[in-house]
């Protein structure tokens, strides 16, 4: 048989002894590794969960704690089994072994480790099984606030009304102190998250209102709804937890002095000239606008997914507004987005049910805009959807919610049956503008990033606004509260046949303001800091020079409002330059601290002049 005509064997290859023996090791070798990295990753994803620690133990267990009853806690005991301190109900523990640890009087413990300390717990007290820890079936409706349809989303399903009872199906994670952070729950056939802030245990808790030792609900009673803004007896005043994220590097100043950028400059040119107008100055905050009706400050992502990206006038490409914004953190400034809310008009246009309509269902122009109406929950999922797209993609260390209302002259059509507010809900104004901050801001604390709102200059009154704002009920949300009191907002009055033009008295105007303010502050369950925004151009011939700037300032922190000033300029910042000198050099809360101190007011301190009239003598 020729070569070619053969059919090819294929050779067998047999390892000798010696290269069996190499392939063996090397197996061990290669088992042993994985082994290890399966642990170290079982290690690693305990400690990210602040469960694991080093206690010296070769063969010790994890397991959870249980509370004890009618408790959200057991009782952890020394050596001496002298009671040593509590821990939180799902708290996974180091256990040395199963084998428990019998008392002189029988009673049997596990002998445990958790953040760093040695202790014991009664046995019945532990389980392996996380089923085991939620107590739980019912929770009642304390709070109102929208279900959310993920844990980690922004997209809202039904309103859980004050004294709902909600089924708990499941929950996130327990705190340190045995509460959950947040429920799974089940209302009617709908599954949603709720913060576990917002409910309690039993019905006639969940019916309570919040007040003090001075009854404060009572004056949210009576005062009712003179003005069709809504009942301020109907909003929630039960504290709220304020954003503290320090720890993770985002420390929000003191006092603040804030410069604002416009949508248009936020690119690195002009950063770079407005950082240089404030080097050596007080000024520690820069106020971006990124969304304001039509214009945004970059391509944001949010709006093209809603396909209208290309309705707005765009004032950076992505990679100059990063620079920009990264710009002015590297030389060490806070960093607020300002986001305009429901006056919106490119919105409006593409979603008209969302808007404020006429009864044909087109969009309703109301003081010289179009306005996504506050009721609609898709508008409120689109604002902070764009909300943490700047804190996740650029590191704001904060957002500030501008138009958080209604328009002014609204209902005044409401009132003519000429426009549609798409109010699915039954709320009055005030409520939808409550919780709408609510939302955004458990949102954003989720997001490492405080919240603010900007508030119209009437709100320092004891009303509730007719455009849904009222202070008592937004500052106990927030983390800040943004008044804009700028003195040619407020309207002339005669006096003793003299007439008073406000924005002639800039000091007295603020100041007056500012009394007002705290006590609405006194109002307030959790109150927000407040931070105040300052009128800079001229009116009517009277000039807003420094002095008159200045004068606006002190006259907060004269009435101890000292959470800092904001310098509007629709122009931003940048173009009146020259009007803050003299203004910008001063660390005013210091100041006022050493006026404190020695009995004096900012203003007499600084020896700022504040008597207006003088100025014309």
């Amino acid at each position: 048989m020729s070569h070619d005509g053969r059919k090819k064997r294929r050779r067998r290859y047999r390892l000798r002894p010696w290269q069996r023996l190499g392939l063996v090791a090397v197996l061990v070798i290669v088992f042993a590794v994985s082994s290890t990295l399966f642990m170290d990753f079982g290690r690693s994803a305990s400690e990210e969960d602040g469960v694991y620690a080093e206690s010296g133990w070769t063969d010790s267990v994890y397991a959870y704690v249980l509370a004890e009853d009618d408790s959200l806690t057991t009782t952890v005991y020394n050596d001496g089994l002298a009671e040593a301190y509590q821990c939180g109900r799902g708290a996974y523990v180091e256990i040395e072994s199963w084998t428990p640890f019998v008392s002189e009087t029988g009673e049997e413990y596990y002998h445990i480790f958790y953040n760093g300390q040695f202790g014991y717990i009664l046995c019945e007290y532990i389980t392996d099984d996380r089923s085991d820890l939620l107590q739980e079936s019912i929770v009642y409706v304390r709070t109102p606030v929208m279900l959310l349809t993920e844990l980690d989303g922004v997209e809202t399903g039904n309103l859980a009304e004050k004294g709902d009872a909600l089924q708990v199906v499941g929950y996130d994670y327990f705190r340190d102190d045995g509460t959950v952070h947040m429920y799974e729950v089940k209302i009617g056939t709908d599954i949603g998250w709720i913060k576990a802030d917002y409910v309690v245990s039993t019905y006639a808790e969940s019916m309570e209102n919040w007040t003090n030792d001075s009854n404060v609900y009572a004056t949210h009673v009576y005062r009712g709804d003179g003005y069709g803004g809504g009942d301020a007896a109907d909003l929630d005043y039960w504290p709220h937890e304020k954003g503290d994220f320090a720890d993770e590097g985002n420390e929000m100043p003191e006092s603040v002095y804030a410069v604002y950028v416009i949508a248009e400059d936020a690119n690195p040119e002009k950063i770079a000239a407005c950082l240089e107008e404030v080097e050596g100055t007080e000024i520690n905050t820069f106020v971006f606008t990124v969304y304001d009706n039509g214009k945004v400050a970059y391509p944001s992502e949010v709006l093209e997914s809603y396909g209208v990206l290309d309705d707005y006038y765009c004032g950076s490409t992505m990679e100059e507004f990063a620079e920009a914004v990264q710009m002015v953190k590297d030389a060490g400034y806070y960093c607020v987005a300002r986001i305009a809310c429901f006056r919106d008009k490119v919105m409006a246009a593409a979603y008209p049910e969302w808007a404020v309509t006429d009864t044909d269902g087109n969009p309703f122009q109301i003081d010289e805009s179009y306005w996504l109406s506050a009721y609609c929950r898709e508008a409120w999922e689109m604002k902070v959807s764009l909300a943490v797209e700047v804190v996740d993609d650029f590191g704001f260390n904060e957002v500030q919610f501008d138009f958080v209302r209604f328009p002014n002259l609204l209902l005044s059509y409401e009132n003519e049956g000429t426009v549609d507010v798409k109010n699915t809900y039954n709320e009055s104004k005030a409520q939808a503008v409550q919780r709408f901050l609510t939302y955004a801001t458990d949102i954003l604390h989720d997001h490492g990033a405080y919240v603010a709102v900007d508030m119209l200059g009437e709100t320092s009154n004891d009303y509730v606004a007719p455009c849904g704002q009222y202070w008592p009920a937004i500052s106990t949300v927030v983390d800040v509260i943004c008044g804009m009191p700028y003195p040619d907002h407020f309207s002339s009055y005669y006096s003793g046949g003299t007439r008073y033009v406000p924005y002639e008295h800039p000091y007295e105007t603020l100041y007056s303001w500012a009394v007002r303010v705290a006590l609405r502050q006194n109002e307030c369950s959790s109150p927000a800091i407040v931070r105040t925004w300052i009128q800079t151009w001229d009116d009517s011939g009277y000039t807003y020079d420094s002095l008159a700037i200045q004068r606006q300032i002190v006259g907060l922190y004269d009435a101890d409002i000292t959470g800092g000033y904001m310098l509007w300029y629709g122009n931003g910042t940048l173009y009146i330059a020259e009007k803050l000198e003299g203004v910008i050099e001063y660390d005013y809360y210091e100041l006022y601290q050493q006026a404190e101190e020695s009995g004096e007011l900012l203003s007499d301190y600084m020896g700022v002049s504040t008597d207006e009239d003088a100025d014309e003598d």
